[in-house]
């Protein structure tokens, strides 16, 4: 399933010292249902933006002819080799220099809008976002590394600072974090968006 990589990525490197945005102590979303549901609702119309952005900046069709001609490339010349049949082997490496020549070009095309989009979505997560909901967004019964609160990360953000607030943003285990929501749902809808918005991709196999 093709999902977007520049979204996903921009939500990695959001995580990077000194690129973390400050997060808000009173979110404009305190309970975690509004806030879970708004940020889907932001998380979903991001994904669309970038869908379409691709859409005008991308020749799907020709991506999608390149990324099929370069995995039946790939397919034959795996199978030549384990059949050990040099004829064949020598035959496909004389196309090798036009696939990996493709495969470049397919490259630039997806890192197109990627580049476009990532400037407006910095500031949205360092100003906007994190003004809106704070830390964490929702709760999840379903644990799952990094992007939620553990009870290590419980134990060591419920200590109290002079000021009466929380050393960190975890309350219970569970919480996931802003940046993990939006990771969460963008897996869940980026594949439905992809079709409804006819700008999804085959994946590449490996060779």
């Amino acid at each position: 399933m093709y999902f977007d990589i520049g979204f996903n990525l921009n939500n990695l490197i959001m995580q990077l010292p000194g690129l973390a945005p400050h997060y808000t102590k009173h979110p404009i979303f305190p309970d975690m249902l509004s806030a879970a549901i708004v940020a889907s609702l932001i998380s979903i119309g991001l994904n669309f933006a970038i869908a379409m952005l691709r859409k005008k900046t991308t020749d799907i069709p020709k991506m999608n002819r390149i990324m099929k001609e370069t995995n039946e490339w790939r397919k034959q010349y795996t199978d030549a080799i384990r059949k050990k049949d040099k004829p064949r082997i020598e035959e496909l490496k004389k196309k090798q220099a036009y696939v990996n020549k493709m495969s470049m070009e397919m490259q630039q095309q997806q890192m197109r809008p990627m580049l476009i989009y990532m400037v407006p979505s910095f500031l949205l997560w360092i100003i906007v976002f994190p003004t809106i909901f704070g830390q964490t967004t929702a709760i999840s019964p379903i644990h799952i590394p990094w992007i939620m609160c553990t009870d290590q990360n419980v134990q060591n953000d419920n200590h109290l600072l002079k000021n009466g607030e929380h050393k960190g943003p975890c309350v219970v285990a569970g919480e996931v974090f802003l940046w993990g929501w939006f990771l969460i749902t963008s897996f869940a809808c980026s594949g439905i968006i992809s079709k409804v918005t006819k700008t999804g991709m085959p994946s590449i196999t490996g060779s």
